[in-house]
């Protein structure tokens, strides 16, 4: 392991926290960062996301079981400081290292972004894989999922690890899987080898793999940061089943569900 590598790579998620203003940003609801998974949801619909931001609302039944169901899954993972997860990447080692909740922070082109990896498998500072996991109603696997986990293969690399040849895995459990015992120790079919379904009297999964496209992802990035740089209005959905379970379509304007 080369430690100077380490200690940038950790200078460089340092920095982004310690060059934030002390007061208000100057970025869309005075942030001064903003999160992979708001970018993801700009690609759900943006409305929605200015509405948690404007007239923010507990989290749903539906939102505490996904919440649930990631926890499970990460239950039996050792905890593990930035510092030393950071060093264990960049070990070489022959079978890939899995690190849970793997924090990331970067900047581009002057916005810092930051947001927590469900899974990133290391190997001597290559990024082998990342893991986005899903709970929902739908076994579908739409845009947003694909922004937030290749955002995710991308800042890793904006970090300093190699991402040059990253693979990304999208899961999908149906939201009665969220209190399965199979999920924390990672006894569930899905988890295994290159299973892409499994169903069983609890619920049911789905897990796809994809490489990471580096271009297609800045383009992507580069359209969601216009936003929260007040270059352009914010975009509604324009998916009617969207809106009907929304939780804030009695509210919202742009709401194709009521108007």
């Amino acid at each position: 392991m080369n430690m100077d590598i380490a200690n940038d790579i950790q200078r460089k998620y340092d920095d982004v926290f310690n060059n934030l203003p002390s007061g208000e940003g100057n970025l869309r609801f005075g942030r001064s960062t903003v999160s992979v998974s708001s970018i993801a949801k700009q690609f759900y619909c943006e409305k929605s996301l200015e509405m948690d931001y404007e007239h923010p609302l507990p989290p749903t039944e539906r939102m505490q079981k996904g919440v649930t169901g990631h926890e499970s899954i990460t239950a039996l993972a050792e905890p593990i400081s930035r510092e030393k997860s950071i060093k264990e990447a960049l070990v070489k080692r022959e079978k890939p290292l899995c690190i849970y909740e793997f924090g990331i922070a970067w900047e581009h082109k002057g916005i810092p972004l930051i947001g927590h990896v469900d899974e990133a498998w290391f190997r001597e500072g290559n990024v082998d894989l990342v893991v986005e996991r899903k709970f929902s109603n739908r076994l579908s696997i739409y845009s947003p999922y694909h922004v937030q986990a290749q955002l995710y293969c991308l800042g890793l690399g904006e970090m300093g690890f190699n991402n040059s040849d990253t693979q990304y895995k999208i899961m999908v459990f149906k939201r009665s899987c969220f209190d399965c015992p199979k999920l924390s120790p990672g006894s569930c079919p899905i988890f295994v080898g290159d299973t892409t379904e499994f169903q069983c009297d609890k619920g049911e999964s789905i897990s796809f793999t994809y490489q990471f496209d580096r271009t297609n992802i800045i383009k992507d990035l580069d359209w969601a940061m216009n936003f929260w740089l007040g270059k352009r209005e914010v975009i509604p959905t324009k998916v009617k089943a969207k809106c009907i379970a929304c939780q804030h379509k009695e509210l919202c304007t742009s709401c194709l569900a009521t108007n």
